[in-house]
């Protein structure tokens, strides 16, 4: 089982017997990563092999799209006003030192997502045990920089970035994009437990992201 496909699909399974239901595919052999998340309109459960890093991944995912009118924005705004995931959540996650916490900037060529350079928002990729409440506002701050301010931070902003590997500067649509991450390994033959362990430990950031992202 050496294919990327290969093992995408051995996590496919892993998710889909763990949530006992089918996965939404996402990702590709092109860009070195596919997975498969659960098709919620807004904070995702998703899994998905890494080529690059040659692991396998679960996470909790929340993109900047319009979903139920942009709950991306939601949940920046009250983190901004009121931050509760270094306060109220992290304490709950119990290992937090397995979680990375990542903020990304997406640029769009239509409904395509384009590789550039500024893609990290810093200081993420970081482990959540080591994020400080300074570093989580200025990711936030950033974050709501990738949104349009001309329509109170719902939709998608257009600002000159830098295209990957080319180095061309060019004008294109942005997004921010979400995820608490944890690797675990879906070879070996305790792998379904071992996701089960991690969808644990990242459940009490799905609670949050879900929390302050919700319409009301």
């Amino acid at each position: 089982m050496n294919t990327l496909a290969e093992r995408a699909r051995l996590v496919a399974n892993l998710f889909e017997d763990l949530f006992q239901r089918p996965g939404e595919s996402f990702g590709s052999g092109s860009i070195g990563w596919m997975g498969v998340h659960d098709e919620v309109q807004g904070v995702q459960w998703n899994a998905w092999y890494s080529r690059l890093e040659q692991t396998a991944w679960m996470g909790v995912n929340l993109e900047g799209m319009l979903y139920d009118g942009w709950p991306v924005a939601r949940l920046i705004e009250r983190e901004l006003l009121r931050p509760l995931l270094l306060t109220q959540y992290r304490p709950q996650v119990t290992r937090p030192a397995d979680v990375r916490v990542s903020w990304r900037r997406d640029a769009w060529q239509g409904p395509v997502r384009v590789k550039i350079r500024e893609a990290e928002i810093r200081p993420t990729p970081i482990r959540l045990d080591k994020l400080r409440a300074e570093g989580w506002a200025r990711a936030l701050n950033e974050a709501k920089q990738c949104l349009d301010p001309r329509r109170n931070h719902r939709g998608r902003r257009r600002t000159q970035v830098t295209l990957s590997p080319s180095g061309e500067r060019a004008m294109k649509y942005v997004t921010p994009h979400l995820q608490f991450m944890t690797p675990f390994d879906c070879l070996a033959p305790k792998a379904p437990r071992a996701m089960q362990r991690v969808k644990a430990n990242l459940a009490p950031l799905h609670d949050f992201a879900r929390q302050q992202a919700e319409r009301g």
